[in-house]
């Protein structure tokens, strides 16, 4: 694969006039482009009746799914699909409330290079995780990792065209958060990886995505969510042991 900067895309919504503006001066110096996100609150669902599974969400994990959330999957959704139809090799994507740590290009570059098999790396996962396996040293300091578990946050991610081509038959059903979905390796059949330590993070400003409150459950469906939780880990150990 080229070492060469990826394009980036930073999803922003049209209106958010102060993020687009600090994300311009984080960005200064790098090519990017800014990408109109989905505004779950606008979004007429009748057009995406077909694609529609939320209650799943409310059975696993007890909340239903936030309009955000729905805006936030179709707007990573529609990235894809722009590199699948342009065949960008590789991209980076980014939320308008990230911030770059010292040495980004460095790292980038690093991974480009690194003779490890990847399909997507988290660039800024939320926290350190226990991790499974150290592929390649990047900066001295930051490593090329996987992780023994699932780990969320779509902040910041590097992704090829392989995976977004993936992620558009995978992620078509609307069901989850995007940094759920995406991460489900053992299912998707994708190699995910991450920066350790980060080398993008969260701003720290409010979001503006916001989760529902605890919705009430059956009991038939806290047991069919048992059910999954137990089959989706012995899938996931299993997908362990044979990588």
């Amino acid at each position: 694969m080229s070492s060469a900067m990826p394009p980036i895309f930073v999803i922003s919504l049209a209106r958010d006039v102060e993020r687009r503006a600090a994300m311009r001066q984080e960005l200064a110096g790098f090519d990017f482009e800014f990408f109109d996100a989905v505004d779950g609150n606008a979004l007429d669902e009748s057009a995406y009746r077909r694609r529609m599974q939320t209650d799943w969400w409310r059975i696993m994990r007890g909340r239903e799914l936030a309009p955000g959330q729905i805006g936030c999957l179709l707007s990573n959704w529609l990235i894809w699909q722009r590199m699948v139809e342009a065949g960008t090799p590789c991209a980076i994507v980014l939320q308008d409330d990230a911030r770059l740590e010292d040495g980004f290009a460095v790292i980038i570059e690093e991974i480009m290079k690194a003779d490890v098999e990847w399909d997507i790396v988290n660039l800024a996962p939320k926290r350190q995780y226990r991790i499974d396996r150290m592929l390649a040293v990047l900066d001295g300091v930051r490593w090329l990792v996987r992780y023994r578990r699932r780990f969320g946050g779509a902040v910041g991610y590097l992704i090829r065209l392989e995976a977004a081509e993936a992620l558009l038959h995978y992620c078509w059903r609307i069901r989850a958060p995007i940094d759920w979905l995406y991460a489900e390796w053992w299912q998707n059949g994708l190699t995910f990886l991450a920066v350790d330590p980060a080398i993008v993070r969260h701003a720290g400003v409010p979001p503006t995505i916001t989760t529902r409150p605890k919705a009430k459950r059956t009991v038939l469906e806290h047991a069919a969510a048992a059910s999954y939780r137990l089959a989706d880990w012995l899938r996931r150990c299993q997908a362990r042991k044979s990588s």
